[in-house]
């Protein structure tokens, strides 16, 4: 689910290798803007607000720190 949204908010990724350590902001998958839309599908997919204290970029940086920071933490 995580990986289709960021594939339909950037559809240039589908060319790029996005494996669940690829840095999605360094490697400009995923822009400041997008990283707001990010945090609303997240807010939506977990039925949770996301708080300020995890509003940091490490926190968005990988597939698999989103999967730890939102979903796996609080499951």
């Amino acid at each position: 689910m995580l990986r289709e949204w960021i594939h339909a908010a950037n559809p240039s990724a589908g060319a790029l290798c996005v494996d669940p350590e690829t840095d999605l902001i360094k490697s400009r998958i995923l822009e400041s803007l997008q990283l707001v839309e990010l945090v609303l599908f997240l807010e939506r997919r977990t039925g949770r607000e996301i708080l300020a204290e995890h509003l940091n970029p490490d926190a968005f940086r990988t597939l698999n720190s989103i999967f730890l920071n939102f979903f796996e933490s609080h499951a």
